[in-house]
């Protein structure tokens, strides 16, 4: 099963969160690399330039895309390896933040079900995260049944929330 958790973060709290997570020992993966590459540790100092990122624990298994544009590169595969996908909450052309998420599967399904399953660590790195996210950061009105989760410092900061896709309405925090 999956585990998704929609999120408004501002810089500072991604700072945050890395922090708060560092003494996991997590590698923060780019979507798409270069073979060969070496991810660094996922702590307060990381740069983050792209849009999205895995957090992995652990060895991640990848495959190389054979056609288009990023012919060449490597992709991991999310479901296999033991990673949490992070999609960023950036600001749009208008200055609105739009929205992001944590994403991570936490149980194998078919064939990679009887290799054991994901590892422990892995396991405790998703709860931990969860966990802090949830009590640390403030609910949001539901927008269509769905409710975010807005950062401490997003939310003081009084910016303008906005669901991502073409079409997402706007988001306001409970007080």
């Amino acid at each position: 099963m999956a585990l998704q958790i929609r999120f408004f973060m501002s810089p500072e709290d991604e700072r945050e969160l890395l922090r708060r997570i560092a003494h996991l020992d997590l590698e923060l993966w780019p979507v798409l690399t270069e073979p060969g590459y070496r991810a660094p540790r996922a702590d307060e100092e990381a740069e983050l330039a792209e849009p999205a990122y895995y957090l992995a624990a652990g060895d991640v298994t990848g495959y190389p895309i054979k056609k288009g544009p990023e012919r060449g590169r490597w992709k991991i595969d999310e479901v296999i390896s033991p990673v949490i996908f992070f999609q960023r909450s950036l600001p749009d052309e208008d200055g609105e933040l739009r929205s992001g998420y944590l994403w991570a599967e936490t149980e194998s399904a078919g064939d990679y079900s009887r290799a054991g399953g994901k590892p422990v660590r892995f396991l405790r790195a998703v709860r931990e995260i969860q966990e802090l996210i949830k009590s640390r950061y403030r609910k949001s009105s539901p927008v269509k049944g769905t409710i975010y989760l807005v950062g401490p410092a997003c939310a003081r900061s009084g910016a303008r929330l906005r669901e991502e896709g073409r079409k997402g309405e706007s988001v306001t925090v409970y007080r």
